[in-house]
Parts: structure tokens; sequence; C-alpha cells
């Protein structure tokens, strides 16, 4: 499948402006702005999708599991509409709101089992480098079905992260460059419902590993490459 990113901000500028002088609620630009946004769908059964921000569309037939390759330069600015639409024939299936400040660097998922309960969430990155052969990672909730908090280890049994809320994202931590395999289970339990199998971890690189699904659509543990 072929994921398209169809829109220079070179040219799609000058609507933009149009549409933050049209409203005083929604979308109020920083023309001179910008940020850098990966997008994620991590929505069980939402089929493909579109992601539109601040009337721009960003990028088109994003499935379950797909994200943007790389990181798309999108307008900086309050209140910017963010909308997941179907690819099929254009109706919403989540919005919501965002700040997003300049020269930031964001990651942007729909989550939810279904269309009734699709949100849209935005998280943070930190592109700051780790130590000399060592790789980065965070981790971030999305499943709506798996325990409300979860502990990540490794299949050696160290711990990554514990107590990782529904919706949060852990602070990152530093890992021996190499390939590693990663567990998820609930909070103090030791049953795993989700296996990352054995994955390359490469020397100054930084990642996310995101929990999606349910035990009704499957439980999925996601490796994201962030540069």
């Amino acid at each position: 499948m072929t994921i398209k990113t169809n829109f220079q901000k070179s040219l799609a500028i000058v609507f933009v402006l149009g549409v933050s002088l049209s409203s005083c609620d929604d979308n109020d630009v920083d023309i001179f702005g910008s940020a850098d946004l990966k997008v994620v769908n991590a929505a069980p059964n939402s089929g493909s999708q579109r992601f539109v921000l601040a009337n721009i569309p960003e990028i088109s037939d994003l499935d379950y599991l797909d994200n943007s390759v790389g990181y798309l330069n999108v307008a900086s600015g309050n209140d910017l509409v963010a909308q997941f639409r179907d690819q099929g024939d254009n109706d919403l299936y989540a919005t919501e709101k965002f700040d997003i400040q300049d020269n930031r660097d964001y990651t942007v998922y729909l989550t939810g089992e279904s269309g009734d309960d699709a949100e849209v969430r935005l998280f943070q990155d930190d592109f700051t480098a780790p130590a000399n052969g060592k790789a980065k990672v965070k981790f971030i909730h999305l499943s709506t079905g798996a325990p409300a908090t979860l502990d990540i280890n490794d299949a050696a049994g160290t711990m990554l992260a514990t107590n990782l809320a529904r919706y949060s994202q852990s602070s990152y931590t530093e890992i021996e460059a190499g390939t590693l395999a990663i567990q998820a289970h609930g909070a103090g339990a030791d049953e795993n419902i989700a296996t990352l199998d054995a994955t390359e971890f490469a020397n100054g690189k930084i990642y996310t590993i995101y929990i999606a699904g349910s035990a009704a659509s499957g439980y999925t543990l996601k490796k994201l490459l962030h540069n």
C-alpha cells in the first residue's frame, strides 16, 4: 500500500491564513511557524483514513497500524483542528483541537475500537540523542481493552516502564543498541497480553513502542522509528 503526502506547505499557507482569519475560535495558525508531525492509525476497525490539520489534507491511505514514514511539516498555532476522515467517503471519524508549538516534534494517533469511542491524541517527541552505543525508547498505552495500567519489560524480565496508564506515555529509557524482545502485561500481573518479537534497536536511534487493540481485535505492540 502506498501512503501519499499531497500538499506542500508553501502552497497551502495562503489558504491557511484565510481560514484563520475567518474563524475566531478554530485554527489560530501561526503563519510564520511550523512543526513536524508523524501520523499513526492505531485504531482497530477504523478502515483506511485520511488526516487533515487546520483544513489542510496532510496524508491519506492510513490503514490500522500504518504511519507516515517520516515527519510532515505542518502549521503551528493554537486550537488547530485535527481530523481523521474515512478514506472512501470522507466522513469524519474522529476530531480534536490541539495547540502545536513552533519548531517542536509531535506524533498524532487515531485511537479507539470503533467510531463511537474514536479519539485523536497528540504526544510530543524528544530528539535529544541517547548516549553512544544506546538507543532511546518510550512507551504509549493506546489500548482500550488492555488493563488500565501496564508494565513493560524485555524478554529477560528487565522492567522498562511500570504503571503506564491508558492514553499516557512513559519517560524515555536508554537501552543497549541491539536486538530486543518486549512484552506488555497488566501492572503487577505475570501474563503477557502482547509481545514485540525480537527486533533491532539501532545505536543513536529514537523509538516509540505503543500498544493498541483489545481481546476482540487482538493486542499489538508496534515499534515506531523517529529519526
